[in-house]
């Protein structure tokens, strides 16, 4: 499974940042982790919380966010899931 995210928040200077990130295999090894589940769980249902730690994860890989994940949280303004794609899509069947 693949996320397009695109979230605003603010940097420690206050200025307002709008950053679009699609997540990674290490996005969602990192997610599965800290949360002890399994990519599969998200069929029942996707939080808030895990959208967030999944962008905020692939932010600081891209070293566009260094603060710690309950710091850039705190300063996100507001979030859009654009895609959701899965890693092995099949073709369709003329």
């Amino acid at each position: 499974m693949k996320l397009t995210i695109k979230v605003s928040y603010r940097t420690p200077a206050a200025e307002t940042v709008t950053d679009e990130i699609t997540t990674s295999i290490a996005t969602i090894a990192a997610w599965e982790r800290k949360f002890k589940r399994r990519i599969s769980d998200l069929q029942a249902g996707i939080g808030v919380d895990d959208i967030m730690f999944m962008a905020w994860h692939r932010l600081n890989a891209l070293k566009k966010e260094p603060r710690d994940y309950d710091a850039w949280l705190e300063s996100v303004e507001s979030f859009d899931v654009l895609e959701v794609a899965q890693t092995n899509p099949t073709e369709a069947t003329p």
